[in-house]
């Protein structure tokens, strides 16, 4: 009888190969070290406070780079965050700079946080991990297996609010930090915190462990102690990518408005896209989805215009957990708003597990991956010959890079690559 079952497990293991492409069964490329310019812009590899670790490894089709700064050692999944964490570096240097100032200490010594103890303690260490992405991280090509369980299969909107909302749960879910709580504008606190952000040249609801307490505490000088923002801090330098190249109007309002506000304003520009109800519900408490990430995914969107399928986008978005691959989305929906506006209009959009996915009125299919240095693995293989991406005509965005052989192995798959696309 185990016979039998082995036999037939061979069997059908067999039919499997035969019905695969060849392309799909070549064995697959091993994740690569490579030099940090090979997956990063150059000018965030060094600085006056930093240097990234060489070489850098690419997991996941993103680079894992180790940023180490007289702050501690950021390790982050992604050139996106990347970019961020360097540009924050000089608004941390800034904020110690305020820190020191006599006048800063006695109003903070009037704010109901006290001194900023461990604002302080946690920059003092430049060999000291301030931030960590775990081991299997997860991926963006593949199946993605950190998704929260939302939508019509919960009964109410209360079952929403589940264990992987606790910021404990999905650290541990995704191998990063868990994003804050940013919830109201208490008598003026989160304005103050804001003026700081904008003063800096920062993202107010930045998760960076070090920056975001530096933050509160010259809030809470300014909010309880009268202490003027920016009374001492210097001219930060212009952001190297601003959280995906922003445009000016989102930085504006992230900087202008309370959370509440740019929550009620991105309702308001989703309905007029077509997606209202249950489904921007579950955005609104995807805690990964701040109200900055909130309001670039809506300008993404409104670039793209009210095409069929946007509400698969923001379903998508909803049940994204972890900033890398919340970053990778919106990454990926701007490469492909720039080719619906620039280089061919779309009729729909939909989604692929991570992967937004343009369909234009002839039937041609675009995808849109924000990796750094894409590989031929397993989870390129899948993604090359997933049935909802068949078209006689298949363009695929990469923001990076591709090895030889993921490019040819796409390309003879029936995809016509376009790389290099990261703004």
């Amino acid at each position: 009888m185990a016979q039998e079952h082995a036999t037939r497990i061979a069997l059908a293991l067999a039919a499997t190969a035969v019905l695969s492409p060849a392309w799909a069964r070549t064995a697959p490329e091993a994740a690569p070290q490579l030099p940090g310019a090979a997956v990063a812009k150059e000018s965030l590899l060094k600085g006056p406070l930093h240097k990234v670790a060489e070489p850098v490894r690419v997991e996941g089709h993103l680079g894992r780079f180790t940023i180490e700064s007289k702050f501690g050692v950021f390790n982050v999944h992604g050139a996106s965050l990347l970019a961020t964490r360097v540009h924050e570096l000089q608004a941390i240097e800034e904020l110690r700079k305020v820190q020191k100032d006599s006048a800063f200490t006695d109003a903070l010594a009037k704010s109901a946080k006290g001194v900023a103890g461990f604002a302080v303690g946690a920059v003092d260490d430049p060999d000291k991990a301030v931030e960590a992405i775990g081991k299997g991280a997860g991926t963006v090509l593949g199946r993605v297996g950190h998704m929260a369980k939302v939508g019509a299969g919960y009964a109410g909107d209360k079952a929403v609010d589940m264990a992987t909302s606790k910021p404990e749960t999905a650290a541990a879910a995704t191998g990063e930090p868990a994003p804050p709580s940013f919830i109201g504008d208490p008598l003026g606190y989160n304005k103050a915190r804001r003026e700081w952000a904008k003063k800096l040249n920062v993202d107010p609801y930045t998760a960076n462990p070090v920056l975001r307490p530096l933050l509160d505490s010259a809030a809470s000088a300014t909010f309880a102690g009268n202490f003027a923002v920016g009374l001492t801090v210097g001219s930060v330098m212009a952001p190297i990518n601003y959280a995906y190249s922003f445009e000016e109007t989102v930085r504006d309002s992230v900087w202008n408005k309370p959370a509440i506000d740019l929550m009620k304003e991105c309702e308001q520009e989703l309905a007029a896209l077509g997606v209202q109800g249950r489904t921007v519900r579950d955005l609104q408490r995807n805690k990964w989805f701040t109200p900055t990430m909130q309001t670039v995914l809506v300008a993404r969107l409104k670039a793209l215009g009210r095409l069929e399928g946007i509400d698969s986008v923001v379903q998508a978005a909803a049940a994204t957990q972890g900033e890398t691959r919340v970053r990778f989305l919106l990454d990926s929906l701007a490469m492909l708003a720039d080719h619906h506006q620039k280089s061919g209009r779309l009729a729909r959009v939909r989604m692929s597990n991570l992967v937004p996915v343009g369909v234009a009125q002839d039937g041609s299919v675009v995808a849109s991956v924000a990796i750094d240095y894409g590989t031929w693995d397993g989870d390129a293989a899948a993604f090359a010959g997933r049935k909802e991406l068949a078209a006689k005509a298949r363009t695929l965005l990469v923001a990076g890079n591709l090895s030889p052989r993921a490019k040819q192995e796409l390309e003879k798959a029936g995809w016509k690559v376009r790389t290099g696309l990261r703004s």
